[in-house]
Protein backbone atom coordinates (compact mmCIF):
# COMPACT_ATOMS: atom_id res chain seq x y z
CA UNK A 1 0.00 0.00 0.00
CA UNK A 2 1.65 3.61 -0.98
CA UNK A 3 2.42 6.35 1.64
CA UNK A 4 -0.53 8.38 3.33
CA UNK A 5 -1.20 11.51 4.07
CA UNK A 6 -1.64 12.54 7.73
CA UNK A 7 -5.10 13.60 7.05
CA UNK A 8 -5.82 10.22 5.34
CA UNK A 9 -4.19 8.86 8.32
CA UNK A 10 -6.78 9.96 10.79
CA UNK A 11 -9.45 9.11 8.56
CA UNK A 12 -8.09 5.41 8.83
CA UNK A 13 -6.25 5.21 12.32
CA UNK A 14 -7.58 6.08 15.65
CA UNK A 15 -5.40 9.12 16.28
CA UNK A 16 -6.61 12.65 16.24
CA UNK A 17 -4.22 15.00 13.73
CA UNK A 18 -2.52 17.06 16.83
CA UNK A 19 -1.42 13.97 18.28
CA UNK A 20 0.09 12.39 15.06
CA UNK A 21 2.17 15.51 14.32
CA UNK A 22 3.88 15.39 17.31
CA UNK A 23 4.31 11.83 17.12
CA UNK A 24 6.16 12.84 13.75
CA UNK A 25 7.99 15.45 15.42
CA UNK A 26 8.95 13.12 18.34
CA UNK A 27 10.72 10.28 16.10
CA UNK A 28 7.88 8.04 17.95
CA UNK A 29 7.04 6.98 14.25
CA UNK A 30 8.70 8.10 11.11
CA UNK A 31 7.32 9.79 8.01
CA UNK A 32 8.89 11.49 5.01
CA UNK A 33 8.32 14.96 4.51
CA UNK A 34 7.72 15.68 0.26
CA UNK A 35 8.40 18.92 -0.91
CA UNK A 36 5.18 20.81 0.22
CA UNK A 37 5.82 20.26 3.98
CA UNK A 38 3.02 17.70 3.65
CA UNK A 39 3.86 14.35 5.53
CA UNK A 40 4.10 10.87 3.81
CA UNK A 41 3.49 8.10 6.44
CA UNK A 42 3.94 4.13 5.80
CA UNK A 43 0.53 2.47 6.82
CA UNK A 44 2.51 -0.44 8.28
CA UNK A 45 4.44 2.45 10.67
CA UNK A 46 0.89 3.60 11.97
CA UNK A 47 -0.57 -0.06 12.38
CA UNK A 48 2.73 -0.48 14.49
CA UNK A 49 1.58 2.27 16.64
CA UNK A 50 -2.03 3.05 16.37
CA UNK A 51 -5.23 0.93 16.52
CA UNK A 52 -7.39 0.93 12.92
CA UNK A 53 -10.65 2.37 13.20
CA UNK A 54 -14.08 0.53 12.85
CA UNK A 55 -16.80 1.26 11.02
CA UNK A 56 -17.17 3.06 7.89
CA UNK A 57 -13.41 3.61 7.24
CA UNK A 58 -12.38 1.96 3.94
CA UNK A 59 -8.89 0.02 4.12
CA UNK A 60 -8.16 0.26 0.65
CA UNK A 61 -10.48 -2.13 -1.16
CA UNK A 62 -8.62 -5.10 0.62
CA UNK A 63 -11.28 -7.51 1.94
CA UNK A 64 -10.68 -8.07 6.09
CA UNK A 65 -10.04 -11.76 7.18
CA UNK A 66 -13.71 -12.26 8.46
CA UNK A 67 -15.11 -11.50 5.33
CA UNK A 68 -12.85 -13.67 3.29
CA UNK A 69 -14.81 -16.67 2.20
CA UNK A 70 -13.87 -19.80 0.07
CA UNK A 71 -16.66 -19.58 -2.52
CA UNK A 72 -14.19 -17.92 -5.14
CA UNK A 73 -11.36 -20.19 -4.77
CA UNK A 74 -10.57 -23.22 -6.28
CA UNK A 75 -8.89 -24.73 -3.16
CA UNK A 76 -11.66 -24.58 -0.35
CA UNK A 77 -10.25 -26.78 2.10
CA UNK A 78 -6.96 -25.48 1.55
CA UNK A 79 -8.34 -22.01 2.68
CA UNK A 80 -10.05 -23.49 6.14
CA UNK A 81 -6.32 -25.51 6.74
CA UNK A 82 -4.75 -21.92 6.57
CA UNK A 83 -7.56 -20.52 8.57
CA UNK A 84 -6.79 -23.56 11.35
CA UNK A 85 -3.18 -22.49 11.16
CA UNK A 86 -3.92 -19.15 11.81
CA UNK A 87 -5.86 -19.64 14.45
CA UNK A 88 -3.43 -22.11 16.06
CA UNK A 89 -0.15 -19.29 15.58
CA UNK A 90 -2.45 -16.51 17.11
CA UNK A 91 -2.90 -18.52 20.05
CA UNK A 92 0.80 -19.61 20.13
CA UNK A 93 1.64 -15.76 19.79
CA UNK A 94 -0.57 -15.75 23.08
CA UNK A 95 1.07 -18.04 24.90
CA UNK A 96 4.21 -16.43 23.94
CA UNK A 97 3.34 -12.85 25.13
CA UNK A 98 1.90 -14.16 28.09
CA UNK A 99 5.43 -16.27 28.70
CA UNK A 100 7.32 -12.86 28.07
CA UNK A 101 5.43 -10.89 30.34
CA UNK A 102 5.24 -13.05 33.38
CA UNK A 103 9.29 -13.85 32.61
CA UNK A 104 9.95 -9.61 32.74
CA UNK A 105 8.19 -9.79 35.64
CA UNK A 106 10.14 -12.37 37.37
CA UNK A 107 13.56 -9.94 36.15
CA UNK A 108 11.78 -6.58 37.79
CA UNK A 109 11.91 -8.61 41.10
CA UNK A 110 15.22 -9.72 41.06
CA UNK A 111 16.63 -6.69 40.16
CA UNK A 112 14.47 -5.13 43.35
CA UNK A 113 16.43 -7.69 45.18
CA UNK A 114 19.88 -7.12 44.17
CA UNK A 115 21.80 -4.63 46.04
CA UNK A 116 22.48 -1.44 44.93
CA UNK A 117 25.46 -1.36 42.73
CA UNK A 118 28.66 0.37 44.27
CA UNK A 119 31.17 3.12 42.84
CA UNK A 120 34.46 1.18 41.76
CA UNK A 121 37.29 1.78 44.27
CA UNK A 122 40.70 2.49 42.53
CA UNK A 123 43.39 0.91 44.18
CA UNK A 124 45.09 2.81 46.84
CA UNK A 125 48.80 3.71 45.04
CA UNK A 126 51.16 5.90 46.94
CA UNK A 127 53.67 7.99 45.20
CA UNK A 128 57.36 6.27 46.02
CA UNK A 129 58.23 9.50 48.08
CA UNK A 130 55.03 9.28 50.49
CA UNK A 131 55.39 6.92 53.31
Amino acid sequence: MANVSIREAVKLYQVSRPTLTKALKNGKISGVQDGKSQWQIDPAELARVYQPRTGSATTGGQDAPDNFTNKNTHFPGEVNTLKAQLAEAEQRAAVAEALAEERGKHIEDLRRMLPAPQEAQRPGWRWPWKR
